[in-house]
């Protein structure tokens, strides 16, 4: 930006925190969020072993989906309206948190232990709680995002499980590479999850509809030419 409120057309930029890609801009535009999901399945050390529930599959809870199914690990996705997206991401089953009781269906999907490794994606005080209630004993959960309120807990559930709890924010330059190599593969929905294209000077609009009703959205590329 310039001090005037305008665009550079140039910006200076340390050489090593660029990446080489060979990607559309809309491919560009979904780098940085997945990345912070890719960073959160390695934060809670995700294998093949893992079955590892996702709550929340917006931008960053869809990169947490395709990194783990990456790992080789059983994803289950857990949203109230994106399930086909979550399958399409890597998803292997989904639960709709609006129709479907959670724990009775985590527990059919984990042969009855719960998943091993929650990662929360939300950001509510509910789903705070429910990744310590849901997760398996000696199990690990991952919170990307944050309450904007105090949240209670039955502490007792960190001890009696002997759980890992850990924050993830951002991402490493491996993160990067990683999700830049998979959208180069062209192994993630790209246009699916880019539901609208607008210019700059449509975005005031295509903003506000989407404060309005979320729901109609997924991303919003503003194209500056």
């Amino acid at each position: 930006m310039q001090r005037d409120g305008g665009f550079a057309e140039y910006i200076a930029v340390p050489q090593e925190k660029l990446y080489r890609a060979r990607l559309t801009p809309k491919e560009l535009c979904l780098v940085e969020p997945l990345t912070v999901g890719f960073h959160a399945v390695a934060r809670g050390t995700v294998t093949a072993e893992d079955a590892v529930a996702i709550f929340g599959c917006g931008g960053v809870g869809l990169g947490a989906v395709a990194a783990a199914s990456l790992c080789g690990a059983r994803t289950v996705c857990v949203d109230d309206r994106k399930m086909e997206l979550a399958r399409m991401a890597g998803g292997a089953q989904t639960i709709n948190s609006d129709r479907e009781p959670l724990h009775q269906r985590l527990l059919e999907l984990t042969d009855g232990r719960g998943p091993d490794v929650v990662i929360e994606a939300v950001g509510a005080p509910a789903t705070f709680r429910a990744a310590v209630e849901e997760v398996a004993f000696t199990g690990r959960v991952v919170y990307i995002g944050y309450a904007k309120e105090p949240v209670s807990y039955e502490t007792r559930l960190f001890v009696q499980k002997e759980l890992d709890v850990l924050g993830s924010r951002n991402a490493q330059p491996e993160d990067f590479r990683a999700v830049i190599e998979l959208l180069e593969a062209r192994k993630f929905p790209v246009d699916q999850v880019v539901s609208l294209i607008v210019g700059l000077d449509e975005a005031p609009d295509a903003l506000r509809s989407w404060s309005e009703n979320p729901s109609r959205f997924q991303k919003i590329q503003v194209c500056l030419d």
